[in-house]
């Protein structure tokens, strides 16, 4: 190669992943979840309140949640105790863990979810104070979105303000954002139900 440099050697790297990832799109699904504000949670683990995957290759959808899940059991949405809560998101999470290990083989395309805060581990250790026992999903099988534009775009490809990244780049690019929240107002909308 005549010109190199670490901008293009990223640029290179970014295109491989994305190229991973487009490969074989009926093996790739995108994973978004919401969860509790991380404000609000007196110092305990934000529950996870849903979970909704996309498969890239069909464009059809999968959830989970705990209101679904209230629905499956007859419970009132209002009357609901944190028991009742804790049982509803232990369910739900055993159905998501279910769909992990049908699709350890595929690739998982998130936005930013990659640590205990938020992302695969925050989700396995709720699980787990909930008595669950998380499949892993194999790392090299974890795709973040944003560091892969990154890669290719540098990390300035969008703004953070006002909306956030992805919220922003999908108003830069003019593809529709009906019933999308930001993270704060997932979780009140959570909240509201609550």
């Amino acid at each position: 190669m005549f010109f190199t440099s670490k901008r293009l050697s990223e640029r290179a790297e970014g295109l491989e992943l994305l190229k991973e990832i487009l490969k074989n799109k009926n093996k790739s699904v995108i994973i978004h979840y919401s969860c509790e504000s991380f404000v609000t949670t007196h110092g305990r683990t934000p529950r996870v309140t849903s979970i909704c995957m996309r498969y890239l290759g069909t464009s059809q959808t999968k959830s989970f949640s705990i209101h679904l899940q209230a629905q499956f059991e007859q419970k009132d949405f209002n009357n609901l105790t944190i028991d009742d809560y804790d049982e509803l998101e232990k369910k739900m999470l055993n159905e998501f863990y279910e769909f992990t290990k049908k699709h350890k083989d595929f690739k998982w395309v998130h936005w930013n979810m990659r640590d205990s805060n938020y992302g695969f581990e925050a989700i396995a250790n709720r699980y787990r104070i909930l008595g669950g026992e998380a499949s892993e999903i194999d790392e090299d099988r974890r795709y973040d979105f944003p560091r892969v534009l990154s890669k290719i775009y540098t990390h300035g490809y969008e703004k953070d303000k006002p909306d956030g990244r992805l919220l922003n780049l999908a108003n830069s690019n003019n593809i529709t954002t009906i019933d999308a929240l930001k993270g704060v107002e997932e979780a009140k909308a959570f909240l509201r139900f609550k």
